[in-house]
């Protein structure tokens, strides 16, 4: 439903409220009166799945003081929770990149933030160019009954086509608001990667540490944070995917 309050005043919608009338019946809809569709509950389990790792990223920062200070008592000790706590990234990164997560890129956001904003700019246009709704005469003729038909064909298909920008609109909005919390969670995940990598700088520069760790100790840790910025170099970008209750996005 068109909204006559400007995108200026409101959050960036999510989802977008249907048009009055009656609802189409989805095609993986449950029979079950009440009961949710096959499609909401894939959606829900990939929501809870990257909220999951979102919480197993946030662990390993929390973890960060504990690290520094192993790093300073047992070096050895500190080099294997560097590679514990990589392990647990990677094992976010990929469940995040399974539940439909995208590594959005800077110009990729840039991108399409400015279609969210172009797109609304021409639904709020649209909205304000609609003529005032035309009423039901109070004295029936001929020539009146048919002008007062022709008012209400023009509107229609007046609002029609501003609620359809507005749709579009919404749909950006979606998409970007999307890909501001899949760049959320991987911009988590990069500055985790950083302590891990102050944490072992750390160790290296401690080498004269009775309990420095030993060239297998260092190859058994690199092999790990090897990984870790493997699944994030591979993991995909672009546009992020909408759950299925939303708009979907269509170029």
């Amino acid at each position: 439903m068109i909204s006559l309050t400007t995108s200026a005043t409101q959050p960036l919608p999510f989802w977008r409220t249907p048009l009055p009338g009656p609802a189409k019946a989805s095609q993986e809809a449950s029979p079950g009166f009440g009961l949710p569709s096959l499609s909401d509950m894939r959606d829900a389990q990939k929501s809870m799945k990257k909220e999951m790792a979102a919480k197993k990223v946030q662990a390993v920062r929390e973890r960060r003081d504990a690290l520094m200070l192993m790093v300073k008592i047992d070096p050895r000790a500190g080099l294997k929770m560097t590679a514990e706590l990589a392990k647990e990234l990677k094992s976010a990164v990929k469940d995040y990149v399974e539940a439909g997560g995208r590594n959005v890129t800077d110009g990729e956001m840039a991108m399409m933030r400015r279609d969210a904003k172009d797109a609304r700019e021409v639904a709020d246009a649209a909205l304000k160019g609609l003529p005032p709704e035309p009423k039901d005469a109070e004295v029936e003729a001929p020539g009146v009954d048919a002008e007062m038909k022709r008012a209400q064909a023009a509107y229609a298909a007046a609002f029609e086509i501003a609620d359809g920008r507005d749709e579009k609109a919404d749909r950006a909005e979606a998409v970007y608001g999307a890909a501001m919390v899949d760049q959320g969670f991987f911009q988590q995940v990069k500055m985790a990667l950083g302590e891990l990598k102050e944490a072992r700088e750390k160790i290296k520069a401690d080498r004269a540490n009775p309990k420095s760790p030993d060239k297998d100790d260092w190859k058994a840790a690199d092999k790990d944070m090897a990984e870790l910025e493997k699944a994030l170099d591979f993991a995909p970008t672009g546009m992020p995917e909408l759950a299925s209750g939303g708009a979907s996005v269509k170029a």
